[in-house]
């Protein structure tokens, strides 16, 4: 190669290392005027308390009575009168049956 060549190819090399360098100035150049015009052309919209939608209110909670939720407690009178030995396969399938219902 002569002198004149690499003379050329010093100069490339230094110009697109040089261009890379800037590459990122000019990026950031373009980014901000274009935010700031976006910024100042469109103000934002005021907030106004009327424009507030209040949120819906929670119902007071329910205070349930013990008593009246039934216990299986509740039931054992009543089953010992009509479960007996005799019966109780078919109270059982009935039971089941219900069961899957």
């Amino acid at each position: 190669m002569n002198a004149r060549s690499m003379l050329l190819l010093g100069v490339a090399l230094s110009a697109f290392t040089g261009l890379a360098g800037c590459k990122g100035l000019l990026k950031k150049k373009d980014a901000e005027p274009a935010a700031s015009a976006t910024a100042a052309a469109v103000p934002a919209p005021p907030v106004l308390a009327a424009s507030v939608v209040p949120a819906e209110p929670t119902p007071p909670p329910v205070a349930l009575d013990e008593n009246a939720v039934p216990a299986p407690q509740d039931f054992e009178d009543e089953a010992a009168e009509k479960v007996t030995p005799a019966n109780f396969k078919a109270e059982l399938a009935r039971l089941q049956k219900e069961i899957a219902q």
